[in-house]
């Protein structure tokens, strides 16, 4: 575990690394995101059966358009194995 010594009054404490972390749904793009420091977890969804992954595959221009075509849109969530490894590599 990696670890901040932060100096305080005299005494010295110790915090491990923190990470801000939301899904896309937050409203969050990826730009702003990391332009924020936060890691944003793509949402997947479905559209015509073929799966995509929300501002990643798929800009939300696209999506929009898609959806005015009358496209079958089925959302979905993460699979487990996915967020694990996000949180894995620090995000």
């Amino acid at each position: 575990m990696n670890k901040t010594y932060i100096a305080t009054m005299g005494e010295r404490f110790f915090m491990s690394k923190i990470a801000i972390a939301t899904d896309s749904n937050s409203g969050i793009t990826q730009a702003q995101g990391r332009e924020l420091g936060i890691f944003v977890m793509p949402m997947p969804f479905y559209i015509n059966d073929e799966l995509f992954l929300e501002d990643i595959t798929l800009s939300q221009e696209q999506f929009y358009q898609r959806l005015e075509e009358g496209a079958d849109v089925k959302t979905t969530q993460p699979a487990p194995g996915d967020v694990r490894g996000a949180c894995g590599n620090g995000f």
